[in-house]
C-alpha cells in the first residue's frame, strides 16, 4: 500500500530554479503548464521552508515543500532552467545576523551542487554560468572570435584617454544597499578631459565610449537568435537601462556575420541561453557583454515575441 507521501510524489521532467518575484520564470511555468509538461519550481528565497534529502552520487534529490513531495532523478528529469547568478550578492549584507549569513551560504552551495545532474540539458549549468559571468573573460572570448569590442582597460585610476567619450562601468554587476534600499550602478559616459586623475580603492572598466550608438539586445536560445533594437525619442548616449520604461523595442534582423557570432559565442561558453548586449556605432557592431541568466520578460511584454515558447521548446527538445 502506498503512503500518502508516495501517492503525492511528483517526478518532474523540468526543474525551474529561480525566486518568487522572477517574471521570466512565471512565463515559463505558465507555458509548461499549458503544454501539460510536469515541472517543479524551486524558489531560492523560500529554501528554508524545504525539507531535502540529496544524494550527490546517484544523483537524486528528494524534497518536500508544504504539501508537495517530489523527487529529482536522472530517470525522469530532462532539463533544468537555472535563473540564478552564481555570484550571489545578498549574503553578507549589513544587518544580517551571523546565523542568517551562514544559512544563505549553505543553501546557495546546495543549489550550485545540483550541477551533478550533468546528463540533463541546462539553461545554463552553474559551472558554465560562473565562468561566463566574468566580464573581462567575456571580452577576451569575443575578441578571439573576431568580434569588435570597445577599447578596454581595468584600472582603479581614472585616466583620461584620447577618445572623444569614455565609459566607466563596474567589472561585475554592482548593486549597493543603503538601509532597506538597493541601487543599481549604471555605466557613466564622460567627454574627453572631464575626468580628474584619481586613484580609487577598487578597480573598474575604462572603455572607449561608443557615441552615438544604437543599443541591441540579442537573446540566444541554442540556435535561435532574436535581436531587438532599443531606441528612444532621441539618441541614447548613456546607459539605456536608466530609461527602460520610456523606450521603444523592435525585433530586427542582424547581419549574418553578427548572427553567426552570437551562436558561436554562446557555444564557446557552453551556454544554451544567453542575453547579449551589442552596440551599433558608426555602422559597426560591437560586443559589450553577455548575461548567461539574462532577463527577457520585459522584452516579451514590449514586443509580443514569445521568448517563453522558445525557451520551453529548448527545455523539452531533449
Amino acid at each position: 500500500m502506498k503512503t500518502k507521501k508516495d501517492s503525492n510524489m511528483k517526478y518532474p521532467e523540468v526543474l525551474l530554479i529561480s525566486n518568487r518575484f522572477d517574471f521570466s520564470t512565471d512565463f515559463i511555468a505558465v507555458e509548461l503548464a499549458n503544454q501539460g509538461i510536469d515541472f517543479i519550481r524551486i524558489n531560492r528565497d523560500e529554501l528554508k521552508d524545504y525539507s531535502i534529502e540529496f544524494d550527490p552520487i546517484k544523483p537524486e534529490l528528494k524534497a518536500q515543500y508544504k504539501d508537495y513531495f517530489f523527487t529529482i532523478s536522472t530517470e525522469h528529469l530532462k532539463s533544468i532552467y537555472y535563473r540564478a547568478p552564481t555570484f550571489l550578492r545578498d549574503i553578507f549584507q549589513e544587518g544580517l545576523c551571523e546565523e542568517e549569513q551562514l544559512i544563505r551560504t549553505q543553501w546557495a552551495a546546495f543549489v550550485r551542487s545540483l550541477c551533478v545532474f550533468e546528463n540533463v540539458k541546462w539553461l545554463n549549468n552553474p559551472i558554465d554560468i560562473y565562468k561566463a559571468e566574468i566580464k573581462p573573460y567575456q571580452l577576451f572570448v569575443a575578441n578571439k572570435l573576431g568580434m569588435s569590442i570597445p577599447k578596454t582597460i581595468v584600472s582603479n585610476l581614472t585616466l583620461n584617454s584620447n577618445f572623444e567619450y569614455q565609459a566607466i562601468k563596474s567589472i561585475d554587476t554592482a548593486i549597493v544597499s543603503s538601509g532597506e534600499n538597493e541601487g543599481f550602478v549604471y555605466t557613466e559616459i564622460y567627454k574627453r578631459n572631464e575626468l580628474e586623475e584619481v586613484k580609487y580603492t577598487s578597480p573598474f572598466f575604462l572603455q572607449q565610449g561608443l557615441v552615438p550608438k544604437i543599443d541591441i539586445r540579442v537573446t540566444v536560445v541554442e540556435s535561435d537568435v532574436v535581436a531587438i533594437k532599443i531606441t528612444g525619442v532621441k539618441e541614447i548616449d548613456e546607459d539605456w537601462r536608466r530609461y527602460k520604461n520610456e523606450l521603444t523595442y523592435s525585433v530586427f534582423e542582424l547581419p549574418k556575420i553578427v548572427y553567426d557570432f552570437c551562436i558561436n559565442y554562446t557555444r564557446k561558453l557552453n551556454l544554451n541561453f544567453g542575453a547579449i548586449d551589442l552596440i551599433l556605432h558608426n555602422n559597426e557592431y560591437y560586443f559589450i557583454e553577455i548575461n548567461p541568466t539574462g532577463e527577457w520578460s520585459w522584452l516579451q511584454q514590449n514586443t509580443g515575441y514569445n521568448f517563453d515558447k522558445l525557451i520551453v521548446k529548448s527545455l523539452t527538445n531533449v
